[in-house]
């Protein structure tokens, strides 16, 4: 009476690179911290992936496995998973509709927010 493979990786926090035969895995951790350090710090996926192979093998780190390629699928993924679970979708079976995932921008003109509705309202007043 086992789960099936994909829900017995995420119970263990590791997102497969792949669903139908997976051979490798990204912990959440490791997805979280990339995502903070390409939003906070710019860090490129190249050089994430630099880092992250160092830190396995500091002395050969050209001995790791390539795997750059699965961390960029796995990372939008990520990000779509976040993204979605942000916006409140993440436990809803619906589809989110267009322009639910946009962040609200409080310098944009919102009507009725922050620009006025009737033309005789001014904002000399």
């Amino acid at each position: 009476n086992a789960m099936s493979p994909d829900i017995q990786m995420f119970r263990h926090r590791f997102f497969p690179a792949s669903f139908n035969r997976p051979n490798t895995v990204f912990t959440f951790r490791v997805l979280n911290d990339f995502l903070l350090d390409s939003l906070e710090c710019g860090t490129s996926a190249m050089n994430y992936y630099s880092k992250l192979r160092r830190m396995t093998s500091s002395m050969f780190p050209h001995l790791v496995p390539d795997r750059y390629r699965e961390l960029m699928r796995v990372a939008r993924q990520w990000r779509q998973l976040k993204t979605m679970k942000w916006h409140g979708f993440g436990h809803r079976s619906d589809n989110p509709s267009t322009g639910e995932l946009a962040l609200f921008c409080p310098a944009c003109p919102q009507p009725g927010i922050n620009v006025l509705l009737s033309e005789d309202e001014s904002l000399d007043e």
